[in-house]
């Protein structure tokens, strides 16, 4: 399956935005609650820097966006538009179930937020892939490129038959011979075409009927490169 610029655009967009996001919500669930600034007493100060990791989460929600509305197949069809989508709800949720089971001394209520956001992110990042399950089990077991398999060797078949025919006809086969090579499709397509040969030789001129008819038989024995010659 080709990849066009557009799919890969859209994951390295919508995949950075992700990244930016990740960090950005990573580091402020480690802060935990606080405050800074104001008249009032603040219980915890914020370390110093966290404002720069809430800024990467509206950029990262940004860039996130761009990569899902560069993608071709967006969220209708599978492509990169619904792995943008799922790297973000999917993965982030994972992420943060991860990050909650492992590191038990995270910052104040950040293990609450992590609960919620990982119940609301797991069933939309998964969600977007059933329909696509859904329509590929439903579908029939001969795909297109088997339907036109089938199509075509039946195609053939009549094909073949046709020539049978116009051969019994033209009295270039007894009916002895026409049930013969018909009872067997798969060997006799060579042979079939060699008598063709023979008969328009016959019809030429080119060869006599005793000949056609000694060249023949030949063929039908399996000797084709004798009665080639």
């Amino acid at each position: 399956m080709k990849i066009s610029v557009r799919e890969v655009l859209s994951l390295m967009i919508g995949l950075g935005g992700v990244a930016l996001l990740a960090s950005g919500i990573y580091h402020l669930l480690d802060v935990g609650t606080c405050g800074t600034g104001g008249p009032h007493v603040i219980a915890r100060e914020c370390p110093q820097g966290s404002g720069i990791w809430g800024v990467l989460l509206p950029i990262g929600l940004f860039l996130w966006f761009i990569g899902l509305f560069v993608s071709k197949q967006g969220l209708v069809k599978p492509g990169a538009g619904q792995i943008v989508w799922s790297a973000l709800f999917a993965g982030g949720g994972f992420a943060l179930l991860y990050l909650v089971l492992t590191q038990p001394d995270l910052g104040p209520g950040a293990e609450l937020a992590a609960y919620i956001m990982a119940a609301v992110f797991l069933p939309l990042g998964v969600g977007i892939w059933i329909p696509s399950l859904l329509k590929l089990r439903r579908k029939p077991p001969g795909g297109p490129e088997a339907q036109t398999t089938e199509a075509t060797v039946a195609g053939d078949r009549t094909a073949w038959m046709q020539q049978l025919h116009r051969l019994l006809g033209d009295e270039a086969l007894t009916r002895a011979e026409f049930d013969r090579l018909a009872r067997d499709p798969a060997g006799s397509g060579g042979r079939v075409a060699l008598i063709q040969q023979l008969a328009d030789l016959r019809a030429s001129g080119l060869l006599s009927a005793e000949e056609f008819t000694a060249k023949k038989h030949t063929v039908l024995l399996g000797d084709s490169g004798r009665a080639a010659g």
